[in-house]
């Protein structure tokens, strides 16, 4: 009897470990697929590159929600945007987690848990999950004026806490989202079915076969079974950065998660005429960038002035520097440019030449009738813009 516990038990536990095995193995496996490695993988190899991107806006585009990545204050007298006089929204701490909780006449009558975080420099937006979908909070985070406002396209005067998030914003703020080709919030999408953030293989492509193949032969120093990025041309490289920074107005031809290095866009997207309407500084930077004489006359491409394995917020100085590497010596017009300004002018190019200017893609609310709160973001055509050379003139005189 004691021999046939002993070998009952040793089944058991067997049984145990296979399973926790395979769990664990189905836990890990990528939701885009076995041609997929997951970034876990990747930093094993390229562990100095993947600590210097985890904090880039990048890779923090989408996050889960939790006192941590929600950059906004909960402290009394700082975590409320009110509507009206009768209407407040009050971003609570709860047991269960971080809500927004609409209250009207000091009467709770709704409440919508923060699940997820979109957006780390400008501010962050915030999405809570429903059974149909992911919905956009009416409550955003404002950096630059360290405040909550009204959330992109919210409307107080017909508040509604149920503006669904459709697949397309995930294309680019995230590396996949399982569910409706067409649209997100369908029944059905599971939540765990996601790659948050922007991750290694959503821009380098799928690196399952590399990273056997690497595995198998350390000895091997040639990168195998991936895309390199020098290998290809400065329009598909363009077109990498395109893919999410060309704006909205464009016809779909399939799913933006199978574009891959390499990859034309012509494939994935039609993109629609303009219809006489400016390009927008938040999200056509490529083309803004594609109608520049620094563009037209020159091999640069977005990789010329970003880094995209670190952060840069901020490093003004750098950017300037990469202008100086293409114009050193180069003399400004105008009698203002002289011995005395030359550091001034070293340190000003991309202030003067690309611009912070106001996005009319995203708007915000402070209060209801109150005017929007522009959204400053650097204009990427360079050019001369005569009212900031202007400006900047006031600034040495």
């Amino acid at each position: 009897m004691g021999f046939r516990k002993i070998i009952l038990t040793g089944g058991i536990v067997a049984a145990v470990v296979f399973f926790a095995k395979c769990f664990k193995q189905q836990s890990a496996a990528d939701p885009r697929g076995e041609v997929y490695a997951g970034s876990v993988t990747c930093v094993r190899c390229h562990q100095s590159i993947s600590d210097s991107y985890a904090h880039t806006a990048h890779y923090l585009s989408t996050r889960t929600a939790d006192e941590k990545s929600v950059a906004g204050s909960f402290a009394k007298d700082a975590n409320e945007l009110i509507i009206n006089d009768s209407t407040r929204i009050i971003m609570e701490k709860r047991d269960s987690g971080l809500y927004q909780v609409v209250y009207i006449r000091n009467q709770e009558t709704n409440i919508r848990r923060f699940d997820l975080v979109m957006g780390v420099v400008k501010g962050q937006t915030y999405l809570n999950w429903q059974p149909d979908g992911f919905h956009e909070l009416p409550v955003s985070w404002f950096s630059t004026l360290h405040r909550w406002t009204g959330s992109p396209g919210y409307r107080f005067a017909d508040l509604n806490v149920n503006r669904p998030v459709v697949k397309a914003c995930f294309e680019c703020h995230s590396s996949f989202a399982e569910g409706d080709p067409n649209i997100l919030n369908v029944a059905g999408v599971q939540q765990r079915s996601w790659v948050f953030n922007i991750d290694c293989e959503r821009c380098h492509g799928p690196a399952a076969a590399h990273v056997r193949f690497q595995e198998e032969h350390p000895e091997e120093r040639h990168s195998k079974y991936m895309v390199s990025f020098q290998s290809i041309s400065r329009a598909r490289k363009v077109d990498l950065c395109a893919a999410c920074h060309s704006g909205t107005k464009h016809i779909s031809l399939k799913s933006g998660f199978g574009f891959k290095m390499g990859d034309s866009l012509l494939s994935y997207m039609i993109a629609l005429p303009s219809a006489g309407e400016p390009l927008d500084v938040h999200g056509n930077q490529t083309q803004l960038l594609g109608s520049s004489k620094c563009f037209r006359l020159s091999s640069m491409d977005c990789t010329t002035c970003h880094n995209t394995h670190q952060n840069q917020r901020g490093f003004v100085k750098s950017f300037n520097d990469k202008c100086q590497g293409c114009h050193e010596g180069k003399k400004h017009s105008g009698e203002w440019a002289n011995i005395a300004t030359a550091v001034f002018i070293a340190d000003n190019c991309t202030k003067c030449h690309m611009p912070a200017q106001p996005s009319t893609a995203i708007v915000l609310q402070a209060v209801q009738d109150s005017a929007s709160i522009p959204v400053m973001v650097v204009n990427h055509r360079i050019a001369v813009y005569p009212l900031e050379t202007a400006r900047i003139m006031k600034q040495i005189n």
